[in-house]
């Protein structure tokens, strides 16, 4: 279960309640591609993000590493959380969305 922290992430959580969720893919080639990312997650509309990284961090890692850390705030600021998803993927979604680890599923 999620808790808002202040009026503002409750208000938010509501919204996301009542509106789709949108799922979107981008693979980021370099760092002037942070713009559309921050656009993406300021509009209403809640959107789960899978973003391929790999390209950036082959090209310049010290370029894909301050783009992440400036992902990583601009995505907290906007009420989301960032996952890993392997070594080349990381996926940006609303606190409103419950992501589970592998650890956390029963193999039968």
């Amino acid at each position: 279960m999620v808790v808002a922290r202040t009026k503002s992430e409750l208000k938010k959580m509501q919204s996301y309640q009542k509106q789709p969720l949108y799922l979107r893919t981008v693979s980021i080639r370099n760092y002037l591609q942070l713009t559309e990312i921050k656009s993406i997650l300021s509009k209403k509309e809640p959107v789960i993000l899978i973003v391929r990284i790999t390209p950036i961090m082959l090209e310049d890692t010290e370029q894909g590493g301050k783009l992440l850390n400036e992902l990583y705030s601009v995505s907290v600021k906007n009420n989301y959380s960032v996952f890993r998803l392997g070594e080349e993927r990381i996926i940006v979604s609303p606190i409103s969305v419950k992501v589970e680890r592998e650890k956390d599923f029963t193999y039968r």
